[in-house]
Order: structure tokens, then sequence, then C-alpha cells
């Protein structure tokens, strides 16, 4: 015969469960909340029933086990044949709390058997990253002797989350949106690589993955970013948007970005194409590209295309370097390259253009080329022949280029 209790709706009710409650397992959310369950746990509610094996609470839940809180409309919690706890769910969007880190979802479910937490509608967590000995917020060239930053959290919103402690492992799905410092990802999946510490160091994004860094936004199929070094690498029909700042600080120009679109196939719009000469907008399409905070570089690999204002480069691989304020100073072109500006082209083995000026300098089997038809720009090809041969000079740059036209 089951033992059935059923505790008044007035008042709230405290139950210290030592040895129904008491079994080695842990409750953990992106290496922020966890513990040994292997204590007394505390159960506060307007109206609790016990049930078999189960333990139902009602009204003003409040769960507290040592430094973990977990607030909630209801929760029921199952035992196994031995009384031990296997499984908790709280539903009406609970809240956990632990130190500095949350998670909150419309049901929280806890498979305490086998350590692990799933958050399900609407879930959000928090949880301080693992911040490098540096200041992450500062760039490569800061002053030595300044003031460390305080360690940042990782904010996750999604449709789902999931956390396995045996496996060190954090999945997000379904319109992920991950905030860590200034840069925002949105994506269809994450999922979270931890260190030896427990502490997430590793995001990997797939599925439609955008990442924004202020005003500068990067598409790809998958980005990996790194929580510590703020490294972000990204693959697959990979496409980059860089935004100049005017010297007081207004924006000279953006894409327009058109929802839906094929992110492969999407052309961006130049300056002499929606007539702005102020565009300042640089746009990189390549197979991969790899961003590196602390060097401030911008490598791209594979079928790389370049488009700033009326200048479009091509190349296998193209470097972009950061001046100390972050913004794109100068861009080399590696491998066998051409770099198209109204009514010219050069082709080489290494193109440096400068981004200020627009000056380019060539190298390494060069040739300068005077277009028939500057509107053909956008179709010809390398060494297509559709454009007049001007000359074929070791070394050209834009300054010595005027002669050709």
């Amino acid at each position: 015969m089951n033992r059935r209790w059923l505790f008044p709706k007035s008042g709230a009710v405290a139950l210290s469960l030592v040895a129904a409650l008491a079994a080695p397992a842990t409750v953990r959310a992106q290496g922020g909340l966890g513990g040994d369950m292997s204590g007394p746990i505390d159960i506060q509610a307007n109206e609790q029933e016990f049930s078999g094996d189960q333990v139902i609470a009602r009204g003003n839940v409040h769960v507290k086990y040592k430094d973990s809180t977990i607030i909630a409309p209801a929760a029921t919690l199952f035992r196994d044949a031995g009384g031990n706890p296997q499984k908790a769910i709280f539903t009406g969007h609970p809240k956990l709390v632990q130190g500095g880190s949350i998670i909150d979802a419309d049901t929280l479910t806890f498979e305490i058997a086998i350590q692990k937490i799933i958050a399900e509608g609407r879930a959000h967590s928090e949880v301080i990253s693992n911040s490098s000995s540096s200041t992450p917020d500062k760039p490569a060239n800061a002053r030595s002797g300044e003031t460390a930053a305080a360690p940042e959290r990782i904010i996750t919103d999604s449709d789902r989350q999931e956390y396995d402690k045996q496996a060190q492992r954090f999945d997000a799905a379904g319109h992920v949106k991950v905030i860590h410092g200034d840069i925002t990802v949105h994506a269809d999946k994450l999922k979270l690589v931890y260190g030896t510490d427990s502490k997430p160091e590793t995001a990997i994004f797939t599925g439609n993955v955008t990442a924004n860094q202020n005003d500068n936004n990067t598409q790809a199929d998958t980005i990996t970013y790194s929580l510590t070094t703020r490294r972000l690498q990204a693959t697959g029909h990979v496409k980059s948007k860089v935004i100049q700042q005017k010297a007081d600080g207004s924006k000279k120009g953006g894409l327009s970005e058109q929802p839906g679109a094929d992110k492969a196939a999407a052309q961006p719009q130049t300056a002499e194409a929606d007539g702005s000469a102020q565009d300042d907008t640089m746009i990189i399409l390549s197979d991969s590209q790899d961003y590196s905070q602390e060097t401030g570089r911008v490598a791209a690999d594979g079928n790389v295309r370049l488009y700033y204002q009326d200048t479009i480069g091509i190349g296998p691989k193209v470097i972009m370097v950061r001046n100390q304020d972050g913004k794109p100073e100068r861009v080399i072109f590696r491998g066998r390259s051409q770099v198209t500006q109204p009514g010219r082209r050069w082709i080489a083995d290494r193109i440096t253009l400068t981004v200020a000026d627009k000056k380019v300098l060539a190298e390494g089997n060069t040739k300068a080329l005077i277009l028939k038809n500057p509107n053909q720009e956008q179709q010809a090809k390398p060494d297509s022949g559709q454009s007049q041969l001007a000359g074929r000079p070791s070394r050209i740059s834009s300054t010595t280029s005027e002669a050709l036209q």
C-alpha cells in the first residue's frame, strides 16, 4: 500500500530529505552550475504531495541544495526502487541559480542518475567564461599595467539546451543566440567544448551562422569561436562585411542584406553599383576565414573575392591587416591574383592594396592591363584576354601606373 501525504496550501512547508534524496550525482549547466548531490535537499512550497516514488511540490516552490537554488511554480521528483533520486522535472518556467550562473526555461529536467540537465522552451543560460589572463577587450598593443577586464558572461538563448556532465558536453538547438563580450552569434546549433577546468573554452556554431561584432558581420556554414583567445574561424560559403568609420565616428556605408538570400550566391553592392561614392564597406567572400583578435588579422582561403568601393580583388588567399584602431589598413593577396579598378587591372603573384588611398602594389610576374570597357570588370577573368596588355614589369604600383591610362 502506497503512503500518501498531502500538506495544506496555507503557509510554506519545509522538508529536509536527508536519506531519501541522498545520492552521488551532479546538476550542472555550462560549467557554472553543479555540485555533489549527496546531502540534504530542502524543498519549500505551498503544497507537497508524496505518492509512491514521487514527490510533487506546488506553489512558490523553492528547492535549495548547498549553493544552488531552483525556483519554480511546480516540481516533481522521481525516485528509483531503492529510494534514490532519479529525475526532477520543474515546470512553469523555473529558474536555477548558483553563484553567478543561471539557467531558466519553460521546463527544466534533471536526469540525476546520469548527471544531465535539459532546458526546453525559451531556454536561457548565463555563465562566467573562462577568461584569459590578458585583458580580452583590449587590443594586442594594449599598454602594460592596465587593469584586467572583469570576467565576461556567456549568454545563450535557444529553444533547447542540454548539459551532460559525464560527457562534458553542452548543446543548444533552435534559434540559438549567444552573446560573449561584443560578439553576438546566431545559428541553428551550438556545441561547447570544455577545458580541463570544466569551463567552456570553444564554441562551435553550425547551420546558417551569423556572427556580429559591432557593425562587422560574418556569415558561414560553420563558425568555431575561441572564448579565451577570441579567435574566430569560419568555413563554408563565408561572407564577411567590414564597415569603416568616418573620422567623426559615423558609418560611411553598409551592405543591403536580403533576408533568406543564398549566402553563396549573394553579390555585394559596391559603391559603383549602388551609386554611393562614400560606401566604405569591405566585403570578403571565400571558402574559409580565420580572424584573430590578438593579431588583428583576417586570413581568407579558397576562391577569395574582395569588394571595396570600386576595387575588386580575386585570389586564392587574402590577408587583411588592421591598424591599432581595428580598421582595415592593408589587404595582401597571395598566389596568382588580380585587382581591378575602373579602367585598369593588375595581375601578379602578390598584390598589396592600401585601404586608405586604394593604392595597388603588384609583385612577381606582374601584368598591368587597360580595360577596353570598364563595365567588363565584373565578368573578366585573370589572363582571359578580354583586356589589352599594357606591360609586363617585374614590379608596378598604382603610382607608376598613371602612364598606362
